[in-house]
């Protein structure tokens, strides 16, 4: 901060606007002189004149940018997590989201508070007879994440207010999960869930596959995908009739083959199989999820990211290698992947879905 001595105070007012320093004028006193032969002598008569004037264009901006921002629509995000990730891992995201967002007042994010060992749960539906028939049932096989959604919602309407607009944004599995809680496949009906069908306004899904095709020579599911994909109360057009807003970001980056010494294509090639029952040029993805999989119906906004705009690399599904082994510390955060490897929360690819969280 610059502090200036100045013998005007309109001056100071005009400099302080026009430069942009900040000028702290306190107890200025100006004296009325008169030459008197050679010399310089005050007059009998002074006027000492104290005043307070603080004039910053720094302190201009910042009110200018909580006016801004109190007239902008008030926004908390919450982030679904994928399968095994912990809330650390979206740490990062989450910062970058609230800083470059500009559409909105990001007021508060969360990660639904879900350790690894919460995935531990689902194993005891592994012995049971509609997990052999891939018939499991939502509400009662994800009742836990279902728990830790109302648990984080509970503290952003705390902490923005109950007028506070929610976007939920799902990685991978936490796409269809959210979808599932946001078209009542819960079977909620606490006062926080009432609260989000009024305030949930937008979702978000990243890598999310959101169709569980006949072609697949799998359901890796069990179920669960059939059962929110065939619901009408999940489908894109029944949530926006809602006033859901969705928007389904998916990558068509990576192809996959099994016949090639590389390691990237043999491992998306074992993905995009067992989902969609065949190879080929036409069936690419983030090397997880295919694209085809990756987009509800419309209304639903679709935004295929090819590549990164600032390095043209390909864009993969995750930042983290998950490690459901370590049991141990449940929250501690997965192994994270190098920087080079990009993925949709990455700089140049996330600019390019930003605009979408409202």
């Amino acid at each position: 901060m610059c502090i200036f001595r100045l013998y005007c105070i309109h001056l100071a007012a005009f400099s302080a606007v026009a430069t942009g320093f900040t000028f702290n004028l306190s107890r200025l006193r100006l004296t009325l002189n008169t030459f008197r032969g050679d010399n310089f002598q005050p007059l009998a008569l002074s006027a000492n004149v104290e005043a307070i004037a603080d004039f910053s264009i720094n302190g201009s901006l910042e009110s200018e940018q909580n006016t801004n921002q109190s007239t902008k629509k008030k926004v908390a995000v919450l982030l679904c997590p994928a399968q095994f990730c912990v809330p650390v891992d979206y740490a990062d995201l989450l910062d970058t989201i609230q800083s470059e967002l500009n559409n909105v007042n990001v007021v508060a994010t969360r990660v639904c508070p879900l350790p690894r060992t919460e995935w531990i749960k689902v194993a005891k539906q592994l012995p049971t007879k509609n997990f052999i028939d891939a018939n499991l049932s939502v509400k009662v096989t994800l009742d836990w994440y279902f728990d830790a959604i109302e648990s984080a919602l509970t503290e952003l309407f705390a902490e923005g207010g109950d007028d506070t607009e929610i976007c939920i944004i799902g990685h991978s599995i936490g796409g269809w999960v959210a979808r599932a809680y946001l078209g009542g496949l819960s079977g909620s009906s606490t006062s926080v869930y009432r609260l989000g069908r009024e305030q949930i306004k937008s979702l978000v899904t990243i890598g999310t596959p959101h169709i569980s095709p006949e072609s697949a020579l799998v359901d890796q599911t069990r179920g669960l995908l059939r059962e929110i994909a065939t619901s009408e109360e999940c489908s894109s057009q029944a949530l926006s009739e809602r006033g859901v807003r969705i928007t389904c970001v998916g990558s068509s980056s990576l192809s996959g083959n099994l016949i090639t010494t590389n390691v990237e294509e043999l491992i998306a090639a074992t993905s995009y199989l067992p989902l969609v029952g065949r190879l080929g040029a036409d069936v690419k993805g983030d090397g997880i999820v295919p694209t085809e999989l990756a987009f509800m119906e419309p209304p639903a906004r679709r935004v295929e990211i090819e590549n990164c705009s600032l390095s043209g690399g390909a864009v993969r599904h995750a930042h983290v290698l998950p490690t459901p082994w370590n049991l141990l510390d449940g929250s501690a955060a997965s192994i994270k992947l190098p920087e080079d490897i990009l993925w949709y929360g990455s700089k140049g690819v996330l600019s390019q879905w930003l605009q979408y969280i409202e």
